[in-house]
């Protein structure tokens, strides 16, 4: 019920994420932060992927 805009919330950072990391990536040489930032993300995605529910095509139906 209360979950749709943690939903939304989280979907805009995933983006925000996806074009920082392709923004990071056309750099020639990344800063120190710039690096470890990226492999932050790019190694908790590969985590999360794992354990990962899929997404569902119909919302949940709420109780009340």
């Amino acid at each position: 019920m209360g979950y749709g805009h943690a939903e939304r919330n989280l979907a805009l950072i995933r983006q925000l994420e996806a074009e920082t990391r392709e923004l990071l990536a056309r750099l020639d040489e990344p800063d120190l932060e710039q690096s470890a930032w990226l492999q932050e993300v790019t190694s908790a995605e590969r985590q999360a992927g794992h354990h990962r529910r899929p997404e569902t095509a119909t919302a949940h139906p709420s109780i009340f």
